[in-house]
């Protein structure tokens, strides 16, 4: 049985992602630390050279876009059909601005994954997932939602921190108590796989190392 504390503990970090990423991180975002610390520009060049053969033709779907530096990077090598979601409406903004600057016509719809992703079903080739899952709060029913519109041999890319199992104790035991910008629980990628099959996915491509502290993982529908 669940209780009202871990209740009301789940809703007070979805709380936290909305507000951080509706108002808190909108001007600052593009420039955070992590960006250089993860080597997060490392990440976008491995789902580009992941995706290089057909790039032109495929349909992307950015899961957590945020202010949408994957999605302009994967125009930039040539990608034409890209859609962006994101919980909090204020980023999309951002992400629209930058589009209209740099004439890139993006698909962006406001959604909690977790809920609804605002698409019909097997609507995509390709559904990008980087350094978003610790943010979900039941990341076996975003996955699920991912695996209902994304094409049959579709692919699912997943890019989350590696940490060492002890760091990464000490960081969910902060969490719990303090929460950070919505993050919410870090995750072993044993786990994250476990999880990923159980819907249905299986794994194309084995979990590589990929810029710093940073594991890709490629699942086929």
């Amino acid at each position: 049985m669940t209780s009202n504390f871990e209740i009301g503990n789940k809703k007070r970090y979805k709380v936290s992602n909305y507000r951080t990423y509706n108002d808190k991180v909108l001007d600052t975002y593009d420039n955070c630390i992590w960006i250089p610390i993860f080597k997060l520009k490392d990440i976008d060049r491995s789902v580009v050279q992941e995706l290089r053969d057909d790039i032109d033709k495929i349909h992307i779907l950015d899961v957590g876009c945020a202010t949408g530096r994957l999605l302009g990077t994967l125009s930039l090598a040539g990608a034409k059909n890209l859609y962006g979601t994101d919980i909090a409406p204020n980023i999309l903004k951002k992400v629209k601005e930058k589009a209209k600057k740099q004439n890139i016509d993006i698909d962006l719809k406001v959604s909690d994954a977790e809920i609804n992703i605002p698409w019909a079903d097997n609507r995509f080739d390709v559904i990008t997932l980087t350094g978003v899952y610790h943010h979900f709060i039941n990341p076996e029913k975003a996955l699920r939602e991912m695996y209902r519109v994304l094409k049959k041999n579709g692919r699912l890319i997943i890019i989350e921190p590696r940490f060492p199992m002890v760091i990464r104790q000490v960081l969910n035991l902060y969490l719990k108590i303090f929460m950070h910008e919505g993050d919410h629980r870090f995750f072993a990628h044993e786990k994250i796989t476990e999880v990923s099959q159980s819907v249905g996915f299986r794994v194309d491509i084995k979990p590589e190392n990929i810029a710093r502290f940073m594991l890709k993982t490629v699942y086929r529908k």
